[in-house]
This record gives structure tokens, C-alpha cells and sequence, in this order.
């Protein structure tokens, strides 16, 4: 483990080396190429030296990128860097395919999280426009150098643009078959990217609503967890009771005052899953506001900022989650406009404090955070 964690260090000390040098070499490389009028080498290494940063810029925002794509993309920043020196089509191509590819994994890995839908023809336009959009950019960007430098626009101009964009158009029409075939057949290397991707960054990439509370109900009810199977509805009278409303707020109260936690409204305690009809809510927005309506009344407004309602989809049924962190002052729920009554979660169940009890969890729990 101490040869393995040495290598390491060694390897990453030497990545970081050839990045700098990189930079530097790319910072020339475009501060000579604008000198000597060489704009396609100029908006290559635009690009190149984006991608260098790409790693630094995505990891401020906490994200992770697999080590063998920054390694993937220094191979792709020198091979282009050589390219592009040379000029013809080669470059504008594997720009273009590189860029397509970007788009592509982009939807690929939030497709993979089931943020969004899956729709081959949307996929394929987005990395397509993507790429063309990315090259347009800095066709743009040469343009507009040349006018602020006084230099003369000719028709030969016009014409090494346009052969430019359809270099980088064919190079990423290559990418969208690349994507294409992913689709359809699944192409390992790029699947076990998008798994890597997604297994390194869990809190960017969201489940889906019905991963979500499959996970949640298989947990069972806890400390942080409770299921109830209606917000109102008394299911042996089917009647409105608010005993039954009474019982919810009591458990959201307890997380409050507790460590957070999540309430299922839909889910009987045996885990099956109910869904909300049983209340008889015109709409699922009847239901929340009906919801926002009794935790105001009853827990106060001034911690409505600490609970977040939801309603999520699964089994064809809905849902609410309603989400509570943890309070840092004592939460009361108040049964009558009179009384007062405080409780805290203790394993699946929520349990009243009163009295001295009460007084030396408050101050332990609050005092110091107030």
C-alpha cells in the first residue's frame, strides 16, 4: 500500500508538471499565432487550454472527474497541440469529435442519474449543436481579434471559415455516430466512464423518484424515517380525522427537534406503498398547501424554512416526501392556541418531553446553538 500510495503522489506531481508546461506552451503558442496571423493554430489552442483547465474549474464545484480522463485529456491536448501546428483537416475534426463528444457525455451521465428522459433524437441534436455552437464561438473569437488588430477581411477569409466549421461539422456528425451506436448497442468504454463518473459524484446526480423511495421504504422506519399512510383519512372510518393530522405533525415536530428526517405520506408502516388519493385532495397541490396550512398553525411559520415538501412518483402512485432538518432552537407543536407540547424522535417512534426532562434536553440540545 506504501509503494502503491508513492506512486501515486509521483505520478499526480508529474500530471501537474506537464499541465503547467502545457499551459505555458499553449499561452505562447496563442500569443504567437494572433502576432503572426495564424488563427487556426489561435483557436486550437483557445481550446486547448479550456480543456487544460476543465479539471480545475469542474473540481471548485465539487465535482470529480476519473483520473484516466485527465490523463485521457492531456494525450488529446498534446496530440491536438501537434495538429493544429500543422494545420489541413485533422485538426478541425478531432476538435469537432472531441466537443461531441463532451456534449454527449454530459446527457449521457444525466441520463444515466434519470434527470432527464430518454430521447435519442434530443440527445444526438444537443451534442451535435454543441459542437457547432463551440466551434462558431471561436470563429467568432478570430473575427473579432482581426477587426480589433485592423486587420482585412477578405473573401479568403470567409472561405477558410467556412471549410473550418465543416471540418468540425463532419468531426462531430463522427461523434454523434460514436453516440448513436452507444445508444442503441451500449459501447463498454463509454458506459464504464458514465458509471465511473456517476459512482464518484453521488450527491450531484439525483435517482429517480421511484429509486428514491424504493431506497427510503427498504430502510424501514428509523430515527430519520417514518411512514404514515394518509395525511387526514382515517382508513378504517374513511373519514377526515385529525387525530391522524395530528399524529404527522407530531413526527415532523420530532425531527425538527431531533437530528432531521424524512416522512412518507402514502406509505402504510408496513412499507407498502399507499399513495395520497386516499385524502381526497382535488390535486397534489391542494395537498401540499392543505399540509403548509397546518404546520404554520400548528409548529409556526418561522421554521417552515427548515421542511421541504415534494411530491414523488412511484408504482404509478404519488407520493409526499416532506424533508426536516434539524432545528437549532426548540420546535413546540401547539394542539390548542394554549397548550404546548415538545417531542423528539427516539428509533422509529416520537416521544413527548415534559418537566425537568424537558428543560435538560432543551438546554444540552439548544442553549449553546441559540
Amino acid at each position: 500500500m506504501a509503494i502503491k500510495g508513492f506512486f501515486k503522489r509521483v505520478f499526480t506531481g508529474f500530471q501537474e508538471h506537464i499541465s503547467l508546461v502545457i499551459k505555458l506552451i499553449l499561452i505562447l503558442s496563442i500569443l504567437n499565432a494572433i502576432h503572426n496571423q495564424f488563427w487556426h493554430i489561435m483557436s486550437t489552442n483557445i481550446f486547448l487550454l479550456i480543456l487544460i483547465f476543465l479539471p480545475q474549474i469542474i473540481k471548485k464545484y465539487e465535482i470529480e472527474i476519473p483520473k484516466f480522463l485527465e490523463w485521457a485529456l492531456f494525450i488529446f491536448v498534446i496530440f491536438t497541440l501537434f495538429l493544429g501546428k500543422i494545420g489541413g483537416i485533422v485538426a478541425p475534426i478531432a476538435f469537432g469529435i472531441a466537443i461531441a463528444l463532451i456534449g454527449f457525455m454530459i446527457l449521457a451521465i444525466l441520463y444515466s442519474s434519470n434527470q432527464i428522459k430518454k430521447n435519442y433524437f434530443l440527445i444526438i441534436l444537443f451534442s451535435f449543436n454543441f459542437a457547432v455552437a463551440f466551434g462558431v464561438a471561436l470563429e467568432l473569437i478570430k473575427y473579432y481579434l482581426k477587426i480589433a488588430l485592423g486587420q482585412t477581411i477578405t473573401i479568403e477569409t470567409y472561405i477558410y471559415t467556412m471549410k473550418n466549421l465543416s471540418f468540425v461539422i463532419l468531426g462531430a456528425l463522427i461523434s454523434v455516430l460514436i453516440g448513436l451506436l452507444y445508444m442503441k448497442r451500449s459501447i463498454k468504454v463509454i458506459r464504464n466512464i458514465v458509471n465511473v463518473f456517476v459512482k464518484l459524484n453521488p450527491k450531484l446526480l439525483k435517482k429517480s423518484d421511484e429509486e428514491e423511495i424504493s431506497e427510503l421504504i427498504s430502510k424501514g422506519e428509523d430515527e430519520k424515517s417514518e411512514f404514515k399512510s394518509t395525511l387526514r383519512t382515517n382508513l378504517y372510518t374513511n373519514e377526515f380525522d385529525k387525530n391522524i393530522e395530528y399524529a404527522v405533525l407530531k413526527t415532523i415536530t420530532a425531527f425538527l427537534n431531533s437530528e432531521g428526517g424524512t416522512l412518507l405520506i402514502g406509505v402504510s408502516n408496513k412499507g407498502e406503498i399507499l399513495g395520497i388519493d386516499k385524502d381526497r385532495f382535488e390535486n397534489e397541490d391542494k395537498f401540499s398547501l392543505h399540509l403548509t396550512n397546518i404546520i404554520k398553525e400548528k409548529i409556526g411559520k418561522k421554521h417552515l424554512h427548515l421542511i421541504n415538501l415534494q411530491i414523488m412518483k412511484a408504482k404509478n402512485k404519488k407520493i409526499m416526501k416532506v424533508e426536516c432538518k434539524k432545528s437549532n432552537k426548540a420546535v413546540f407543536l401547539k394542539p390548542t392556541p394554549k397548550e404546548e407540547e415538545f417531542y423528539i424522535r427516539t428509533g422509529p417512534s416520537n416521544n413527548q418531553l415534559v418537566g425537568s426532562e424537558l428543560i435538560e434536553y432543551v438546554e444540552k440540545k439548544f442553549d449553546k446553538r441559540s
